[in-house]
């Protein structure tokens, strides 16, 4: 036996785990991780019942530790080896899958945090878990603009228990940096009393991602103006205005005068440099509030108001004058300019289409008396 003892320390103590080697009566070796667990209650007499190969769980009558006993026979020696493994409290588990989880969320009564997971602590910058339950209010990291909304949406919650829909809010994190947060709430049961539980997604890339995506369908990429799509589609609010408060609305179609020749001769790199700097030179000349587009290859359109006593003609005339100007290609001095066709809308039964129609003439019209000037849809006393 006390060779056997000598030779059984040796590789008992090399394992990573708990182990004893034991027999009906009692123990015949432990190696120092198991020495704790063999005090407690019960675990002596689990491992004298030990009767055959295998793994059962054990939980002493305290309840302190539950374990995991994993047997084998030894050969030739009548003995048993047993590996002892303390297993998890099913609220260790719980704990685990909290602390663990990469998707954030908290727990708050009337925005007063009572929880918060440490993924919800890293997506809004706190050092910790207890940062978060220290705040008085929630409203820091909301935002003002969402407030009120919030607000809202908690007395709904308590109400109903749901508010039936998910939200994209803009929130703030501890730092001032701003975030686009994917919002799912619920009402749980907390302490006694019901709470609201807040999943909290960080979806500011693709706000972004498709922020860019609506720009890029609606913006002309070599001049950064609206494009044809976006000059129609978001006119309405336009006409919409001027039925409502009875103001001016002035249409204009633009086109750079003999543009297929200067591509012709200077090549299309030229060519997009004349636009793009046309189409800044144009925004240069207008009201914040009017819409551009480039509409065509070499054509452009603006939708603006026009103030009180303001004529359209006008207006035109002052655009063909002063987008004009001379671009320097190698040795060349290539004058640009070009010729303007424009309308006024004529009262609330006059569609942009009709408007657009018009100024159409008008442009050509422009451009048959000689190009370089601007013309406008008669009769002009009615687009005043």
């Amino acid at each position: 036996m006390k060779d056997l003892q000598f030779t059984t320390l040796q590789w008992l103590n090399l394992m990573p785990e708990a182990a004893v080697i034991h027999d009906g009566v009692g123990i015949l070796a432990a190696n120092p991780r198991a020495e704790s667990l063999l005090l407690e209650s019960g675990v002596l007499d689990q491992l004298r019942r030990i009767r055959g190969e295998g793994r059962l769980s054990y939980r002493p009558a305290d309840g302190a530790v539950q374990l995991c006993f994993a047997s084998s026979r030894l050969p030739d020696r009548g003995a048993w080896l047993t590996l002892l493994t303390p297993l998890s409290d099913l609220s260790d588990h719980y704990q685990q899958l909290v602390d663990r989880n990469p998707c954030a969320f908290m727990v708050h009564r009337r925005f007063k945090p009572l929880f918060a997971n440490p993924a919800f602590a890293r997506l809004f910058d706190f050092e910790s878990v207890e940062q978060v339950v220290e705040l008085d209010s929630l409203r820091r990291i909301i935002g003002e603009d969402h407030w009120p909304e919030a607000q809202s949406n908690y007395d709904r919650l308590m109400q109903q228990g749901t508010l039936g829909k998910t939200q994209v809010v803009e929130h703030h994190t501890l730092n001032g940096r701003k975030l686009h947060a994917h919002l799912v709430d619920f009402v749980l049961m907390w302490e006694g009393e019901p709470a609201v539980c807040t999943v909290v997604s960080n979806v500011s890339h693709q706000v972004r991602q498709m922020e860019k995506l609506k720009a890029m369908a609606l913006t002309d990429p070599l001049t950064g103006l609206s494009n044809r799509r976006h000059f129609f589609d978001y006119s309405e609010p336009y006409l919409a205005r001027a039925v409502e408060q009875e103001d001016g609305l002035a249409l204009i179609l633009m086109d750079i005068d003999h543009f297929k020749g200067i591509n012709d001769r200077f090549g299309h790199p030229f060519g997009d440099r004349i636009l793009a700097k046309f189409g800044q030179r144009l925004i240069s000349l207008v009201e914040e509030e009017a819409l551009v587009a480039r509409v065509g290859g070499e054509e452009f359109a603006l939708l603006m108001p026009l103030k009180r006593g303001q004529c359209v003609h006008d207006v035109a005339q002052c655009l063909c004058h002063h987008i004009h100007w001379q671009e320097q290609c190698d040795c060349h001095t290539v004058s640009i300019a070009v010729s303007v066709g424009a309308t006024a809308w004529r009262g609330s039964g006059d569609r942009l289409t009709d408007m657009y129609l018009r100024a159409d003439k008008a442009l050509y019209q422009a451009k048959a008396d000689g190009r370089n000037r601007s013309c406008a849809a008669e009769p002009v006393s009615a687009d005043i």
